[in-house]
């Protein structure tokens, strides 16, 4: 099914897909608060890293905001998808830009990982097994992905201006396989979901990570309002919450080893 899009494109996405499909086609966009969240901050010749593209609503999104001066960075584990959004990028004649699509999933360790892609909701797809949800009947195969530290696969990028994740529960593990990047001052702003049921036993160990970004890394945590603005929030309020869809970290760009009295 082919999709006009709000901000400008197009998309080719499953006709199947009850996760993604039926938004676009009445709207021709998703999530609006971080849709125009990219729309403001991402410039061109900006670095943008896209973990957990999909069919590449936001990679489009990116490559046209980056321009042909910056760089797009793609990671999606379900192979299906990850065809997709290289149709995505060709038809929206974005091959002469810097757009790097991998099919792999970003992980704790450079290993081959098992991934449940759902049958419905493709969007839903995880390295979790996700608990049961009312009227949102599933199915889901269960296939082997390579996995990657995102420290490795990303070395060779100096700086990167905006990193979104969006692995459903899958987020520990990708930051575990980042901190070098965080600690190193190389991501200037993160945007990633809190879902404490998709993160499972993980939520606990997840929110350890988060304080230690924001206690030895001077992370500073944001959640978007309604105007897709940046508005303060603890790590302590994010762990209390069943979920938050749009979290934001932002990080000072002066080097490690240099810490700032507070």
């Amino acid at each position: 099914m082919l999709i006009d899009l709000a901000y400008g494109g197009m998309l080719i996405v499953p006709s199947d897909d009850y996760s993604l499909m039926p938004t676009l086609v009445i709207q021709g966009a998703l999530e609006p608060l971080l849709t125009n969240f990219f729309a403001s901050h991402v410039r061109p010749g900006h670095t943008v890293v896209d973990v957990g593209a999909n069919v590449g609503y936001f990679t489009v999104l990116a490559a046209k905001l980056v321009g042909t001066e910056g760089r797009v960075i793609a990671f999606e584990a379900n192979p299906t998808m990850c065809r997709l959004l290289k149709d995505n990028l060709a038809v929206n004649w974005l091959t002469d830009h810097d757009v790097g699509v991998r099919n792999e999933a970003a992980y704790s360790d450079n290993v081959p990982i098992k991934f449940r892609a759902s049958t419905r909701f493709v969007g839903d797809s995880s390295i979790h097994e996700h608990p049961p949800r009312e009227h949102r009947i599933d199915e889901s195969t269960v296939i082997e992905v390579p996995a990657v530290r995102l420290d490795d696969a990303l070395a060779p990028v100096p700086t990167i201006d905006l990193l979104k994740i969006d692995i459903e529960g899958g987020e520990f593990h990708a930051f575990q396989g980042m901190m070098n990047l965080i600690r190193e001052r190389r991501i200037r702003r993160i945007v990633f979901e809190w879902n404490a049921a998709l993160l499972g036993d993980d939520a606990a160990r997840f929110a350890d990570i988060l304080r230690t970004i924001r206690d030895e890394c001077d992370g500073v945590f944001h959640t978007l309002d309604a105007d897709s603005k940046p508005s303060p929030v603890s790590v302590e309020a994010l762990e209390r919450a069943p979920s938050y869809p749009f979290a934001l970290i932002e990080f000072s760009q002066r080097k490690s080893g240099t810490r700032q009295r507070r």
